[in-house]
């Protein structure tokens, strides 16, 4: 082909494309079409704890200048984001990568107890016939293997499974490869003696998650979703007894936010000035260190069963015996948070031995503790716990460390008590794949040991105090409470008081959805109880800020969005943690099929 003949095919071609755009009118540009860019990267900042007000807070006083410029200069900020119950990280964010609910995936708290097995063995322990031991537990924070293999039995896609190598994270608490693999080199080169790095490294999280985040995780020209976990400020908290009121906390953000700055500026250089979605995000908020109240610990395990039940305890993180004793027989307390505790019991009594199911409420109202000794009633032992005598705050915080407690009667039925006689029944209606819930206050609930329960209705008093608070958004909150309502009716209702979407938290936590029913008797707890304001369920003597409790501090967490088209302002409508799923998926243009049990969060577009 001569250059004369290529030359003409070059002109041609160029002609018929030019006259092909004229022709067919111009393309509409990207800032006039509805919803999010097309092939954008989302960089979500997962700050562990971060309470909304403390980013307001500290933007006030000049303070954070990326958060200020992304979210409060422009972007959108969530006033009423709500995380799951038990507010706990590990299953928080189980979350947010499955957009389930705990029901719905399986994984209901941070810490794994089994008192049977209800699977098969693995095939290489039945070919080496290693035994396995139960009762079991898991602490899943510290085992990070454990709850992606819970939620790969329970067939419970995550985020990773959706999004494959456009899905790319720093060190996060659930992930199917336990640390990136570039992770350890960023650790070692960065502590100050790599033969201690295991040691060191928690420390300096927060750096070098930043690090690998710079390093690998912003040339990663195939990531859509990067996602960077900042976890010291919770650590700090727990320390401190102004907890995120505290000047050294604080300092925690200053230095998340300086990460935020180069983290995206190196996004917007590696993409030749395309600019990523921004989000600020947190798991769950805190309650403690406000006017300096902080918590007070309260050791359950050891000053309750250990000391006057005389039970051997064991714990995620702790175990106390007594000498002598049979060490197969011992009450379990998951109190991972703190401001919560899940407690397994042997069925009847204390030394029965008996792990095959929960305990029913008369057993739990008249449980054994070992021949010779009378019988207790649990429920009002623990309501009535009274630490009047040690009460940092008389006047200011009640000397009850506990809140409430929850007991789960029935698949479709829950008891809710606190102190004083309250109490509540939680009935759950099923419909299809649609759960729905009706909240009603009782008194003088019992139970017989046939199963029989007996109470009296009541419109005097309840444990959510919805009946009287000023907050519960009902025009007829009686009327309300006698029908059962969805999961957005009570969201709606509930979001304003001071235990915001309790009804439906709690029914989650404590139901499972038909094809992991076979769990329950199995994974149940006995008795769960979240801690009071002022208190926690701590093992150590330190006083600080804690989660995990149905408290409104401890449920309120951070959504703040930043990008393209996001609309400038704040948004008051109440969304949930599972809302934020679908909404990501949405953002870096996933078009596949999900099984999420929410849909994308309207209204975040300027345009739309």
């Amino acid at each position: 082909m001569t250059l004369k003949k290529i030359r003409s095919i070059l002109f041609l071609a160029l002609f018929t494309a030019l006259a092909g755009r004229l022709f067919a009118g111009t393309p509409p540009s990207p800032e006039t079409t509805k919803g999010p860019l097309p092939d954008s990267q989302v960089l979500l900042i997962f700050v562990d704890s971060l309470r909304p007000d403390i980013v307001d807070l500290m933007v006030e006083k000049g303070r954070l200048p990326n958060i200020k410029k992304f979210f409060y200069d422009k972007g959108l900020r969530f006033q009423n984001f709500f995380s799951t119950f038990p507010s706990l990280t590990v299953n928080a964010y189980t979350c947010l990568i499955t957009g389930k609910r705990p029901d719905q995936s399986g994984l209901k708290a941070q810490s794994l107890f089994e008192r049977f097995p209800t699977r098969k063995k693995n095939i290489m322990k039945r070919m080496f016939f290693i035994p396995e031991k139960f009762p079991r537990y898991f602490n899943m924070l510290t085992n990070v293997e454990k709850a992606p293999a819970v939620l790969k039995q329970n067939k419970a896609k995550a985020l990773y499974d959706y999004l494959g190598e456009k899905y790319h994270t720093a060190l996060v608490p659930v992930s199917p490869s336990a640390i990136p693999w570039a992770w350890p080199h960023v650790a070692s080169n960065e502590v100050d003696h790599a033969y201690f790095v295991t040691t060191e490294a928690p420390a300096m999280l927060d750096d070098l998650n930043g690090k690998y985040a710079v390093r690998y995780m912003v040339p990663d020209t195939r990531a859509k979703l990067l996602i960077v976990w900042f976890t010291l400020l919770d650590e700090e908290q727990h320390r401190r007894e102004r907890g995120q009121f505290d000047e050294a906390v604080q300092k925690e953000m200053d230095n998340v936010d300086e990460w935020l700055g180069k983290i995206y500026d190196g996004l917007v250089r590696e993409s030749n000035g395309r600019q990523p979605y921004v989000i600020l995000f947190s798991d769950h908020g805190a309650y403690g260190g406000q006017n300096g109240v902080y918590n007070q610990p309260y050791y359950i395990g050891r000053d309750l069963f250990y000391r006057i039940f005389k039970m051997n305890v064991r714990g995620p993180d702790y175990t106390i015996s007594h000498a002598g004793t049979d060490l197969a027989s011992y009450a379990y307390i998951d109190n991972m948070g703190r401001g919560q505790a899940r407690i397994f019991l042997p069925a009847g009594d204390s030394t029965s031995g008996n792990w095959e199911r929960p305990n029913t409420f008369y057993e739990l109202t008249h449980y054994g503790l070992g021949p010779n000794r009378k019988p207790v009633d649990l429920v009002s032992e623990l309501l009535n716990i009274n630490l009047e005598s040690r009460n940092k705050f008389p006047g200011t915080i009640d000397p009850h460390p506990i809140d409430l407690l929850f007991v789960k009667l029935a698949e479709d039925l829950v008891y809710v008590a606190r102190r004083g006689g309250i109490e509540a029944l939680i009935e759950i209606g099923r419909e299809g794949e649609h759960l729905r819930y009706r909240y009603r206050p009782i008194r003088n609930f019992s139970q017989d040991q046939t199963g029989q329960c007996t109470f009296e209705e009541t419109s005097s008093a309840d444990p959510f105090g919805y009946l009287t608070d000023p907050k519960f958004r009902a025009e007829d909150r009686a009327a309300f409470l006698q029908e059962f309502h969805d999961d957005r009716e009570w969201l709606e209702a509930t979001y304003e008081t001071a235990y915001p979407d309790a009804v439906t938290a709690v029914a989650r936590a404590l139901s499972w959805k038909p094809e992991l029913s076979h769990l329950a008797r199995s994974q149940d707890p006995d008795l769960w109880i979240s801690a009071a304001s002022g208190w926690n369920f701590r093992i150590e003597d330190i006083n600080g800020a804690d989660h995990g409790a149905i408290l409104k501090d401890a449920l309120r967490s951070t959504l703040m969005l930043s990008g393209p088209h996001i609309r400038t302002g704040t948004e008051s409508a109440p969304h949930r943690l599972i809302d934020l799923t679908p909404t990501l998926m949405q953002l870096v243009g996933y078009k596949k099929k999900t099984d999420f049990d929410a849909a994308a969060i309207e209204n975040i577009y300027e345009n739309a």
